[in-house]
């Protein structure tokens, strides 16, 4: 049977959709204080907006009539006719936020035009009529939000942690503070400064404010104009590209959107440059025709459809390649691509170690010959019966004058079929994994490395993630400590990670993309180790002499799962002599 939905249920409805967290109420009220022309926005928070959310702007403010009337459903002074739809310049134009807001919240608007001499109190929350009254105020707007979803217990209990949530408040401030340099916005939380941007001469000083001289120096200008669309902005450098995201942005007439169609255009030219698993830094401002483009088509507003997409993204293609073309960008770190051949192309000249003789086997090896286990298979060499311990080849013991070492990334060692070739890099990674997994799982720090104290200024959002789970941390073998003003002093790292300051800013990182990670808690765990293992391998990379050479390989056939990295890729091949024969 059919029945209309009493309004206030109908309203928490379409609250829902409008108001999922703490972040969507900052979004909305700071870009309507945007809208409202202010010069000045100050966000205050308390418990990651759960208690309290405060907007303070400059702007034009509202008559009392309209402090009133902002609160229906509906109620907007941007759209009088359908046509408008089709040309939005403003960001809140459905008139849809305050009275989601105040579906869900207790609410209070202090409001003044400059020209008037009293302002407007008005008082709201969930069903309960409206309460106004006449207020000295300042010229502007004043709302505060307090106790977020009190009449909606389930939405408030899948709430994240506050440091979840304040993380997503300061992402959506950001957004707004980005595209508009010219107004002044301060964040707080708890009463602690978080961001305090005065107002920027151009786009990029504005950057600088919120991320820092280092990335700013780095950036490489973006600008190209077309009968279709106009991009300008910055790319970062690849040598500055993160695993963790943050630092990408995409904007279309003054409105932040998300697309990952647009993201594989603008990571495509660094391909050669970055890992699979990295992304450059990206502040892009892309201008077209308001009919060209639909804002719309999501409840949040986040993403959007253009009507030339396919178009867009070949012109934003080759604008970031021409970017990069400018200034010269190269790659300056060795990284282990995936698509790399599992079996390596032998060079003329190698690197082996010089204690090898095969016409002349030394009687005394320079590492001990350790006890016989199980012979191998020709297709899976045998896990040894404990780790460090065994012999890898049926005819002879697995001695360190056994190996070759190639070009640093390879070893090289005889087997019954042929000879075995075994990635060093991923071989670590193997290792690593298991040692860090295992770890976890045990709640047991893994062996720390010992260095100088390393001080590391992060993102707000950055350095609450790396807060966020100290036991965490510590049982992967990190010594953090909170230094303040986001920044964290590393005292010791995980087993396997060298003490450089710029390897230690580079794991720190590695970290926090981890931590972001939504995903169940095995999961993360196995996210974090894997994530973990690949930066040890790739940090530790260099020359093994015979006797490391052969302890990599008896600790890889102590694993598990020696045949493959964690991400499924092959750590060694055997070349039967039959390939051999064929090749000669």
């Amino acid at each position: 049977m059919l029945q209309v939905l009493p309004q206030n249920i109908s309203n928490l409805i379409a609250a829902g959709e409008v108001v999922s967290r703490p972040a969507s109420v900052v979004k909305e009220l700071v870009e309507n204080a945007v809208d409202a022309g202010a010069t000045s926005v100050v966000v205050s928070v308390l418990d990651a907006g759960k208690t309290l959310i405060q907007v303070i702007d400059d702007g034009c403010g509202m008559t009392a009539g309209d402090a009133v009337l902002c609160f229906e459903r509906h109620a907007t002074s941007k759209i009088a006719t359908a046509e408008d739809l089709a040309r939005i310049q403003t960001y809140g134009f459905r008139g849809e936020a305050l009275a989601s807001i105040a579906a869900v919240a207790e609410v209070t608007l202090r409001t003044r035009r400059p020209e008037d001499e009293i302002g407007t109190m008005v008082e709201i929350s969930g069903t309960s009529p409206a309460r106004t009254q006449p207020v000295a105020a300042p010229s502007g707007t004043h709302i505060a939000v307090r106790n977020l979803f009190y009449n909606v217990p389930a939405r408030r209990k899948f709430l994240k942690s506050d440091n979840a949530e304040l993380r997503a408040i300061i992402q959506e401030f950001l957004r707004v503070a980005l595209i508009r340099p010219e107004t002044a916005f301060k964040l707080t939380s708890n009463g602690k400064e978080i961001h305090n941007l005065r107002p920027a001469a151009t786009r990029k000083k504005r950057i600088q404010d919120i991320f820092g001289m280092n990335l700013a120096k780095e950036l490489a200008e973006v600008n190209v104009d077309t009968s279709l669309v106009r991009i300008s902005g910055y790319i970062g450098n690849p040598e500055d590209a993160r695993k963790s995201a943050g630092n990408q942005f995409f904007f279309v007439n003054g409105r932040y959107f998300r697309s990952p169609f647009f993201h594989r255009a603008v990571c495509k030219p660094y391909e050669k440059l970055v890992p699979d698993d990295y992304a450059p830094a990206y502040f892009l401002f892309l201008e077209t025709e308001p009919e060209r483009v639909d804002v719309n088509i999501h409840p949040a507003k986040t993403e959007v459809k253009f009507e030339d997409e396919g178009m867009v993204f070949e012109i934003l293609m080759a604008a970031v390649r021409e970017a990069l073309g400018k200034n010269d960008f190269t790659p300056s770190i060795d990284f282990d691509m995936k698509g790399a051949p599992d079996i390596p192309v032998f060079p003329r000249h190698a690197d082996y170690s010089p204690l090898f003789n095969p016409f002349n086997p030394p009687s005394a090896p320079d590492v001990p010959v350790f006890p016989d286990t199980p012979q191998m298979t020709d297709a899976t060499p045998a896990v040894p019966q404990a780790p460090g311990y065994g012999r890898l080849f049926e005819d002879e013991p697995a001695a360190a004058n056994n190996l070759i070492v190639l070009q640093r990334k390879y070893i090289v060692t005889p087997v019954k079929s042929g000879m075995m070739v075994i990635d060093i890099r991923r071989a670590r990674q193997r290792i690593f994994y298991e040692r860090y997994l295992e770890k976890i799982a045990e709640q047991q720090p893994v062996r720390q490395q010992s260095l100088f104290p390393v001080t590391v200024r992060l993102s707000p959002e950055d350095y609450l993630t790396l807060l966020e789970q100290p036991d965490l941390t510590a049982r992967l073998g990190f010594d953090i400590q909170d230094f303040g003003g986001n920044t964290v002093v590393v005292n010791a790292l995980p087993e396997g990670y060298p003490a450089d300051e710029e390897q230690v800013r580079r794991c720190i990182d590695e970290l926090v993309a981890a931590l972001k990670d939504d995903s169940s808690l095995e999961d993360q765990h196995h996210l974090l180790a894997a994530s973990m293992a690949e930066s040890a391998a790739a940090c530790g990379a260099g020359s093994l002499n015979a006797a490391e050479a052969q302890s990599l390989v008896d600790r890889l056939f102590a694993c598990r799962e020696p045949k493959l990295t964690p991400d499924g890729r092959r750590c060694l091949a055997i070349v039967t002599f039959e390939e051999l024969e064929k090749k000669l």
